[in-house]
């Protein structure tokens, strides 16, 4: 969220009953049960009657977090993962009973079994698979559960899921210098950026009132925004998102896949692309007439690359050997809860 004061950071949890015309004393919400209790997936012999849900009903749903609506002069809301779960309720003597503390919901009259027939679905056979297995050249693929793409160390490749099958994408990596560095996944986009005269590095270190002499081929050299590709903590992500866009890095770049570890790639382009006025609202100054003008800055991409950089491992953090940007372990390893 963008203030006059700053930008603040925030983590979102909630949770939006995915049916319509249900039983009042069925929750709008889940809570904390979500957050605090332990959850499976489903598998086809999982028993019970699952019911298709309203996509339409899954949606984020404005918070402010107690700030007056009027403080803020826009938001983002970046990196959203969507997630079904299933809760468990029963009829039992004409009652409506919770299936997870087995109490009995409050309720003005009987409740008819009829209520429960509706559109049913079997998540656990309705969903497909699809073979790890490379499409170029048949080598196992690797990538952990939440990663929008698969590495094969065989052919040089990278892939993500489109349907029932895989689609290649393109990447490029800055070469490590050692074998234990940790190749980190950035986007790099180049954009369309209207009214606001942001096109090259030198109207960037401008608007950015960088304290140096701006070179002359600095004038012709496009501005291109850094965004992670992987989630973390929203602190250490906005850290980032200025770090790296104020360097405007040009490193030597390769399309080979390193025997190093790659950190997957958890946040989509199109998120990345919504990082762009949270970019500039932390860079550009004066801020006051930025944040002003922010909300009517229209922003189309251009391009958009995925680039990998190696960081180097210490024993609490992994660190840019150029930039010195560095990054804990313990919060790289958590994001996958994010």
């Amino acid at each position: 969220m963008c203030t006059a004061s700053g930008i603040i950071p925030k983590f979102t949890d909630i949770s939006t009953l995915a049916m319509a015309d249900m039983p009042p004393q069925i929750p709008f919400s889940l809570g904390l049960r979500s957050q605090a209790m332990p959850m499976k997936l489903i598998r086809p012999d999982t028993q019970g009657t699952f019911f298709r849900p309203l996509p339409t009903a899954m949606v984020l749903k404005e918070k402010t977090s107690g700030l007056n609506p009027d403080e803020i002069a826009f938001k983002e809301d970046i990196g959203e993962t969507f997630s079904l779960i299933y809760a468990p309720f029963y009829i039992s003597r004409q009652h409506l009973v919770d299936g997870v503390t087995n109490q009995v919901l409050p309720q003005e009259k009987p409740i008819s079994p009829e209520i429960f027939d509706r559109n049913r679905v079997r998540p656990g056979i309705e969903t497909h698979f699809i073979a790890g297995i490379c499409p170029a050249c048949g080598a196992d693929l690797e990538g952990s559960g939440d990663s929008l793409a698969l590495v094969c160390r065989n052919c040089h490749s990278l892939w993500r899921a489109r349907g029932k099958n895989f689609a290649k994408i393109k990447f490029s990596t800055v070469p490590p210098a050692h074998k234990d560095d940790i190749m980190l996944p950035f986007w790099r986009i180049s954009a369309n950026i209207s009214p606001l005269n942001l096109a090259s590095h030198a109207d960037l270190a401008r608007m950015a009132n960088l304290p140096l002499a701006i070179p002359r081929e600095w004038e012709k050299k496009p501005v291109h925004f850094w965004s992670p590709a992987f989630k973390v903590r929203p602190n250490i992500f906005l850290r980032l998102l200025g770090q790296l866009t104020s360097a405007q890095l040009a490193p030597p770049l390769s399309q080979t896949v390193e025997d190093n570890v790659y950190q997957p790639v958890n946040l989509p382009a199109s998120e990345a692309v919504e990082t762009i006025r949270i970019t500039m609202a932390a860079l550009l100054k004066p801020r006051k007439e930025i944040l002003e003008r922010l909300p009517e800055t229209n922003v189309v991409p251009r391009s958009i690359s995925l680039i990998f950089m190696p960081f180097n491992s210490s024993q609490h953090d992994i660190i840019h050997p150029d930039l010195g940007i560095g990054i804990n372990k313990k919060a790289l390893a958590l994001s996958g809860n994010l």
